[in-house]
């Protein structure tokens, strides 16, 4: 069991978008790996966006997540 991560930023406040991002993005993060792990969604959390103002005076707000993997189950094959 392995835990991913990812970080998104937006510039205004919208829990949804965020999270279909994240969860785009630690699905990609895992396929790219070429494990056979699958995430489990159950354990997903989201945190409070964190505002930050970038150099043009620009407030962002950033968004992480996390999420465990686990193994999935083999396969029985029959002979």
């Amino acid at each position: 069991m392995t835990m991913y991560s990812a970080t998104t930023a937006l510039p205004y406040e919208h829990l949804e978008r965020a999270t279909a991002g994240l969860r785009t993005g630690l699905r990609n993060r895992i396929l790219g790996a070429g494990t056979p792990e699958t995430l489990d969604w159950d354990s997903l959390v989201v945190q409070s966006p964190v505002r930050t103002v970038d150099g043009r005076g620009r407030v962002w707000l950033t968004y992480t997540a996390t999420v465990t993997s686990r193994v999935p189950a083999r396969t029985r094959t029959t002979r």
